[in-house]
């Protein structure tokens, strides 16, 4: 056991007793030190024992340069596995290594008490490690090619996911209305059988998981690949609507632990320095550390510690927004919002040049809006509306108030043409694109 290891050992149990103190019960975390390069794999892949992609190792070397060159650091990252894993930077201080552990205990709260927490989806890298091992042998079977292509077209629709109730015979939707004592009457006699039953309701905003279940083209390891795709993409979404409370809370944590915890004053100060990095405003975007904490910090003023926290447990970050960000708490955060204007300027504190940006005068309750909108912000829903005679796959854009980018739209379409075997026809608004 190294040196760190030795200290961080009884480091842990006091961090657990604090969190305690406070009436916080996170779930058990495992803990492991690992070097600057597993970091990122493990970023760029999001789940231990993912399949391999381009993409990822595209984030990889995106993310290796960025850190490297000193824009940034990644001092840890957590997993919502059972139970959850936290790995640490090795090159971490003494320090930065107490205040992570800190700051994942409050992730690991939030792991365990909001309901848009994965529910059984602590086993998910399981399933993901398995499906990697299938996609490595259809790679050995059917080419790396062919299976990189399948997994470009479906990940490409990953966001277009959605959990809706399959059909049965005696759904209202494909059977009509529902006789309690239909079983006394004669039945008529009828010329042709009757029509399979569609196996999602129509219209379905689960275009992907449509086309894996009832595409007339593919085959059954093409069907798998974008099963697996759809349930990575429905494992993620609820962790996206939660991005702002996870990062607050785990900064408020960090925060209220470390004065309690064994920290050398040398120690208290580098990590005050730590967090006054991390969590600290941006002109030009919504730091989720720094807003999510000093917006949960005022709840708990408002409300109590835990009474915030069970309010928090329940919202996504647009709800908590909507429903408590109040015209006091705008102007005391100085939120605002910009408006690019052309030209360039020079800031006085580092003299880099950055494009124009005039901050705008609202009304705080426009701006909570504004804001709600912003977190509330989703893939685009492309909705499922009809199979026609010709086996023409037609679908629509839901309005939104935000039109498709042409180009992209075209190109994720004719993926979409490929996954289905036929032409497919996309409206949006007043466009319509198509895919012969």
């Amino acid at each position: 056991m190294s040196h760190m290891e030795e200290v961080l050992s009884k480091f842990l149990p006091a961090a657990y007793e604090a969190m305690a103190a406070l009436g916080l019960d996170p779930v058990p975390i495992d803990f492991e030190i690992v070097p600057a390069d597993a970091i990122y794999e493990l970023a760029s892949y999001g789940l231990p024992g993912h399949y391999g992609h381009w993409t990822f190792g595209r984030d990889y070397w995106r993310m290796k340069r960025q850190f490297e060159a000193g824009a940034g650091r990644l001092y840890e990252m957590i997993i919502e596995t059972s139970p959850p894993v936290a790995y640490l930077l090795e090159s971490n201080t003494m320090a930065a290594q107490k205040l992570v552990v800190a700051h994942c205990l409050g992730h690991a709260d939030v792991f365990r008490h909001h309901v848009l927490a994965a529910q059984g989806g602590g086993q998910f890298h399981q399933t993901l490690a398995a499906a990697a091992d299938r996609f490595a042998g259809y790679r050995t079977e059917y080419g790396a090619l062919a299976v990189e292509v399948v997994l470009d077209r479906a990940m490409a629709i990953q966001g277009q996911v959605a959990v809706e109730p399959e059909l049965t015979d005696a759904n209202p939707a494909t059977s009509g209305p529902v006789d309690a004592y239909a079983d006394l009457w004669a039945k008529p006699a009828r010329a042709d059988p009757p029509a399979r039953p569609p196996r999602y309701r129509l219209p379905t905003a689960d275009l992907l998981g449509f086309l894996a279940r009832e595409s007339p083209v593919l085959t059954a390891w093409e069907r798998d690949i974008c099963d697996v795709v759809r349930m990575e993409g429905l494992y993620h979404r609820p962790k996206r609507q939660i991005k702002i409370i996870h990062e607050g809370w785990a900064t408020f944590c960090h925060q209220a632990l470390l004065p309690q915890l064994p920290l050398s004053p040398g120690e208290q100060i580098e990590a005050a320095r730590i967090h006054a990095q991390v969590a600290r405003p941006d002109p030009l975007s919504l730091n989720p550390y720094w807003f999510g904490w000093r917006f949960l910090q005022g709840l708990v003023e408002d409300y109590g510690l835990l009474p915030a926290r069970s309010r928090m447990m329940q919202e996504s970050d647009a709800s908590l927004v909507r429903n408590y960000l109040t015209p006091e708490r705008v102007r005391a955060l100085d939120l605002y919002h910009y408006r690019w204007n052309q030209g360039y300027v020079t800031t006085p504190q580092g003299g880099r040049a950055v494009w124009n940006a005039e901050r705008q005068d609202d009304d705080p309750r426009e701006l909570r809006d504004l804001l709600a909108n912003a977190l509330a912000e989703r893939p685009p829903e492309v909705v499922v509306e009809m199979v026609d005679g010709d086996d023409r796959l037609v679908l629509r854009h839901s309005e939104d108030g935000t039109a498709l980018d042409p180009e992209w739209a075209q190109l994720t379409l004719d993926g979409i043409r490929q996954l289905w075997g036929h032409p497919v026809l996309l409206h949006d608004g007043e466009s319509l694109y198509v895919a012969q």
